[in-house]
């Protein structure tokens, strides 16, 4: 199915070719060049990261939370659910990719109480306090996929996925540690 990207598109190129005077100078400059004028405080506006909610999933000792995340960039929105275990991968694994994550803060570990309702709670305003640290982060990062100032791409939810199969929708669908 094409979308209204693609007939845009055509539109434009078929003005630019049977018009005499197509688009005036003005529009044409701004419809061309949009992705390319994108500052960077546009882009962080442009990335909406929440857990909105909780869910308790599995029976008797497999019995566990998982985290609603919810991802907007510019018009696309998804989510994913995630136990507290992927998020703590998720964290190990790009820190050690990218060292300026080595200063951000993920909320611990509990060894006792994290089935207690108030403390998964609690937890959930800590990862959500992370991941908008994190991605604060990463679009200020040159070696970053999200980052975009200067390069002349836009940010898209393919972006996001690159930079960890975590936010990508069923990847640990089949798993004991989260669904997608």
């Amino acid at each position: 199915m094409l979308d209204k990207r693609f007939f845009g598109c055509l539109f434009i190129q078929w003005q630019i070719v049977y018009l005499p005077t197509p688009l005036c100078c003005a529009s044409r400059k701004r419809l061309m060049s949009r992705p390319l004028e994108t500052t960077s405080e546009d882009v962080k506006d442009a990335v909406k990261i929440s857990i909105p909610r909780y869910v308790l999933r599995g029976q008797g000792k497999d019995e566990h939370y998982e985290f609603e995340v919810k991802i907007t960039v510019l018009d696309e929105t998804w989510a994913v659910f995630r136990r507290y275990s992927r998020f703590r991968e998720m964290h190990r694994t790009l820190r050690l990719k990218y060292p300026e994550l080595a200063s951000l803060e993920f909320p611990p570990k509990k060894l006792f109480g994290n089935r207690d309702e108030r403390v998964v709670a609690e937890r959930r305003g800590h990862l959500e306090k992370y991941l908008k640290n994190l991605f604060q982060v990463m679009l200020d990062s040159a070696d970053s996929p999200l980052h975009t100032e200067g390069t002349g791409l836009r940010l898209s939810k393919h972006a996001i996925c690159e930079l960890s199969p975590f936010f990508k929708k069923g990847v640990f669908d089949y798993s004991s540690h989260g669904t997608g």
